[in-house]
């Protein structure tokens, strides 16, 4: 799932060209990986120390990227890798699109990416899990299995609602919001959230096990169907 989309503030950018002495033509797209030298990145590295304020932060790290990644020698390249890689473990979420984008997630071949893409990799995978929430009539069955078997996995963070309100945890705007990704036991589970939650339907990814109401919790057989469907959904990236 890619992360919401951040950019570098202008009001931050002028402030950071200011105190760093760099060069500011508002016309430069993508300023601070055009601006990153790696001649100057302890003064980068520095400066993010300094400063208490998110949106200078957000670019000095494009800039301490661009100029690990343009380092003269791999004894280098790595040596700044170890110095910033627990930088952006800690503010992961600060930075949590700019890993992404690193990361090129959603490309095999790396051999047309960066030096520091594979590194960018293991840290989305290790930082990064999933938001998934299962979703079935009362909460009690089908997704509340669902939660069970997924809850210590440490490829996800798993949440479970029902769509009638009877269930143990009703489905909610916010639990919606919370996930990445929304799995539905069958068909009329991902009408209701078209029907209730628009714009949810819209922009979320939505999948559908097809696994009916025939299951009590934790049945053997509910088990090993919701492993097989689940596994298959996630290898082919459909969640």
């Amino acid at each position: 799932m890619q992360p919401i989309f951040r950019s570098g503030t202008q009001k931050a950018i002028d402030e950071l060209a200011a105190a760093l002495h760099l060069p500011n033509d508002t016309a430069i797209q993508n300023w601070s990986y055009t601006q990153g030298n790696p001649a100057d990145i302890e003064k980068y590295i520095s400066h993010y120390n300094l400063t208490n304020d998110d949106d200078q932060k957000f670019v000095l790290m494009e800039l301490i990227i661009k100029a690990t990644e343009d380092q003269n020698t791999e004894e280098q390249f790595l040596n700044y890798w170890e110095r910033i890689q627990p930088i952006l473990a800690t503010n992961f979420e600060l930075h949590a699109y700019t890993i992404h984008y690193w990361a090129c997630v959603d490309y095999k071949n790396l051999d047309k990416y960066w030096k520091i893409t594979p590194l960018m990799r293991q840290l989305w995978a290790t930082k990064h899990k999933l938001k998934i929430l299962f979703v079935c009539t009362i909460n009690r069955m089908r997704s509340a299995t669902a939660h069970t078997i997924y809850e210590s996995d440490q490829r996800f963070e798993v949440k479970s609602a029902g769509t009638d309100p009877s269930a143990t945890v009703v489905l909610s705007l916010d639990i919606l919001n919370w996930a990445d990704s929304i799995v539905v036991m069958e068909k009329h589970h991902r009408n209701f959230i078209r029907n209730r939650f628009s714009e949810i339907y819209k922009n979320k990814k939505i999948v559908c096990l097809y696994i009916p109401d025939e299951y009590d919790y934790m049945q053997t057989e509910l088990i090993a169907l919701l492993k097989g469907k689940v596994e298959d959904v996630y290898r082919r990236k459909l969640i």
